[in-house]
């Protein structure tokens, strides 16, 4: 063991990569030779059971909609202010005057109703049966002393939706019919007239007047649907009610019969699959329970049809192991080499650079790890370079800068002074107007040009938004007001510089644009626990969610609320933010949280 241990260590960097890639291939080639075949079996059945359930779910869900989309438009039509007055005088009304009425009935059925895969709908009353009853051709004493109209009374006139049946059979007909199974929606009808002028006002028909809605269906959607989905040979498809009444088969010739079905007894849940056995084998029952029949769509799969290729893919996985094997034997070299020569020339450049050669570059040709070191060497390198370089026009710039600073120092104080003149003036007018606008824009840039830190006092932010506000109020005179609600205790801690202005501005310039009076603006602070909460609100004429987007995103109308929410940002991360809550109409509300410093939670408490 030790041998080889300092065998490995006396080999160069390449030999080492292609030892260790080759022990790295056989390794894993080996153990998934020894454990695919116990595996195999079992993750084809679980694959088998998640794809086939999802393609029954769909399908199921699919042909729900439709049924759903039945329902809908049978709830319709029995609401129909036409039906009300075509049926209300049915028992009354000469044989010769009900082919009319059947023709009317019919334009309104064809309203409703419109789908391939119906064989008749008809609306079925003990004394004359409307629309297309050709397919069909049952007669109006059979319907109304079969099982389905049975069936209907035990629910107490609820809609049904009634398994594949036997035409013949059921309504006892001595004749063949064109369509001999269908399945079938059948809801009770009672037609209720509204007063168009008295809505209160309406009239139902008799309790004793039967009318029900007969819609009938060939199988041909759930079948083609489901044959089209089965993939594996010998699968079937079952759609059967709980009771195991076939609706649709594989077999066409159960359809209409009833069966033993074992998995309908293991149902617990709306939708899941099983194993068992069924018809002498073992199978993979996958199933959903519709919605809206309540029938049950089942895809039964024999598992010998699922797994009879793994041991083919076996031998083939092994095949492919080895050939792997063998073509990583190959190319290991010129891999390894590649892999190593870019650390080599990344070491020669590392050398240069502690010599203090910042120029070295080195190419890349590629997007892995070493390339991307490499590039990263690159960009460092760079980087170190333009540093030195900006540290010396820095210098010069800072000196330049100390210059004009001193140059600067001068300007605002003539512009005091001059403002303070024009205040005198004013005042030896009589226009103490003017002269508490001036003395708010004294103040203004006072603190501008004294404060030059980011953040500020809230008590010396909040007295310089009062002046601003002064100033607006002036220049819309009689458009707005301001009602200030803010906590005395928010004037101890630091908030960013001219915060709220730009939203202030917004509000007023923006919000209250298409107002010439009864604007309103609020101004509200608050101490949290661990932040500030900062709320500029209006009742201006509002954003919809599409004008904030575009506030927020570079609108150079508002582009105030971009680069206030930028600066919170910045200043305080995620612990920081800006909510913007507007309806058109009825005015925005804009929510700031600046969170506390440690040291101000201190002093807060």
């Amino acid at each position: 063991m030790n041998k080889l241990k300092e065998y490995f260590n006396s080999l160069n960097l390449q030999n080492k990569l292609r030892l260790c890639f080759i022990f790295l291939i056989l390794l894993p080639s080996l153990t998934i030779g020894i454990a695919y075949y116990g595996v195999s079996y079992h993750s084809i059945i679980d694959i088998a059971k998640k794809n086939i359930l999802d393609v029954v779910v769909k399908n199921t869900q699919l042909i729900d909609r439709q049924m759903s989309y039945i329902q809908e438009s049978a709830v319709n039509f029995n609401v129909d202010a036409d039906m009300y007055s075509l049926l209300s005088d049915v028992d009354t009304v000469p044989d010769s005057e009900l082919l009319i009425k059947d023709k009317k009935i019919q334009a309104v059925l064809q309203k409703y109703f419109v789908d391939d895969d119906i064989v008749t709908t008809t609306v079925m009353t003990e004394k004359f049966i409307f629309g297309d009853n050709s397919q069909l051709k049952v007669p109006v004493n059979n319907f109304f002393s079969s099982a389905l109209w049975e069936g209907l009374r035990e629910h107490r006139g609820e809609a049904q939706w009634v398994p594949t049946y036997v035409v013949k059979d059921t309504f006892g007909l001595d004749y063949a019919v064109e369509n001999p199974t269908v399945y079938s929606m059948i809801q009770p009808l009672n037609p209720t007239y509204i007063d168009p002028e008295k809505p209160s006002d309406t009239k139902a028909l008799s309790e004793d007047f039967n009318a029900v809605l007969v819609i009938s269906f060939r199988d041909n959607l759930i079948r083609e649907m489901f044959e089209s989905s089965n993939s594996v040979e010998n699968s079937q498809f079952c759609i059967s009610s709980m009771g195991g009444e076939i609706v649709s088969h594989s077999d066409s010739s159960k359809a209409g019969t009833t069966q033993e079905l074992p998995w309908l007894e293991h149902i617990t849940d709306k939708t899941g699959n099983m194993v068992l056995r069924y018809q002498g084998e073992k199978v993979l029952v996958c199933y959903e329970v519709s919605q809206v029949t309540g029938w049950v769509f089942a895809s039964i799969t024999p598992v010998r049809g699922l797994v009879h290729n793994v041991i083919s893919l076996q031998m083939l996985t092994v095949f492919l192991g080895i050939l792997i094997f063998i073509l990583a034997m190959l190319v290991s070299k010129i891999f390894a080499r590649k892999i190593t020569l870019p650390i080599e020339k990344l070491v020669g450049a590392m050398k240069q650079v502690g010599k203090g050669d910042f120029s070295v570059r080195l190419a890349t040709n590629g997007r892995d790890e070493l390339q991307y070191l490499t590039e990263k060497y690159n960009d460092m390198s760079e980087r170190i370079q333009i540093l030195i370089e900006e540290n010396y026009e820095s210098e010069i710039r800072n000196r330049e800068s100390e210059i004009m600073a001193l140059n600067l120092q001068m300007n605002p104080h003539f512009l005091y002074n001059t403002l303070n003149i024009i205040n005198m003036m004013a005042l030896e007018e009589g226009n103490e107007e003017i002269s508490r606008m001036l003395l708010c824009l004294s103040d203004m840039l006072q603190y501008t040009f004294r404060n030059k830190q980011e953040l500020a006092a809230f008590s010396e932010e909040y007295l310089w938004l009062q002046n601003y506000l002064h100033i607006m109020e002036m220049r819309f005179e009689g458009k707005f007001k301001v009602v200030y609600e803010v906590e005395r205790e928010l004037g101890q801690y630091k908030v960013p510089k001219l915060l709220l202005q730009p939203l202030v501005e917004n509000a007023v310039v923006h919000g209250f644009r298409d107002m010439k009076s009864g604007g309103c603006l609020y101004i509200r602070g608050a101490a949290e626990t661990d932040a500030v909460i900062l709320e500029v609100e209006d009742n201006g004429c509002g954003m919809s969610g599409e004008e904030i987007e575009k506030a927020m995103h570079g609108d150079y109308h508002r582009i105030g609320l971009e680069n206030t929410q930028r600066r919170i940002q910045l200043l305080y991360g995620e612990r920081g933010s800006m909510q913007i809550m507007s309806e058109p109409g009825k005015g925005t509300r804009i929510r700031i949280r600046i969170p506390l410093q440690e040291k101000e939670k201190r002093e807060g408490s």
